[in-house]
């Protein structure tokens, strides 16, 4: 009786072990799954990198087409335009960190009157704009009396 004793609480107090069944995840990812719908979408898609796949002609193709399509699209002109005066506004204010206030307020003065007079804001939206729409701008600051400028703008290179 003492056997049948020992038997019972040995399986009543011994340690149990749950197993648990890890579940098999059957997913995956939809675009790498190349089907008859889809073959023809990646049909082009290849494995260059960025500076293998943007070679100097890709990009010559890429800046005319933008370029016709901002010229032909008013969608596409207008997301430029929106862009172009929401990043420069109405220009750049300057505001010197000049313990002398009167100094201070002179330079800041003087800065509004050259950016007014040079139209730094116009030239700086037509920037933006070259941006969106080349991917590139040059800009060339010169002075008022250095020879080939007018009023501290260089003429355009033709």
């Amino acid at each position: 009786m003492l056997a049948a004793l020992r038997r019972v609480l040995y399986l009543a107090v011994r340690p149990r072990v749950i197993l648990h069944r890890v579940p098999v995840v059957r997913a995956r990812y939809d675009a790498a799954q190349t089907t008859p719908d889809n073959f023809r979408h990646w049909a082009a898609a290849d494995s260059l990198s960025a500076n293998a796949a943007n070679s100097p002609a890709v990009r010559h193709t890429l800046r005319i087409r933008s370029r016709y399509e901002i010229a032909n699209n008013s969608y596409a002109k207008g997301i430029v335009l929106t862009l172009a005066n929401d990043t420069i506004g109405t220009g750049p204010r300057l505001q010197t960190q000049i313990d002398d206030d009167a100094l201070s307020r002179a330079v800041e003065r003087e800065f509004a009157a050259w950016a007014e007079e040079v139209r730094l804001a116009d030239l700086l939206r037509t920037m933006r704009m070259a941006k969106a729409t080349d991917g590139e701008v040059f800009a060339l600051l010169a002075r008022a009396d250095a020879p080939m400028t007018r009023g501290g703008i260089a003429p355009p290179i033709s």
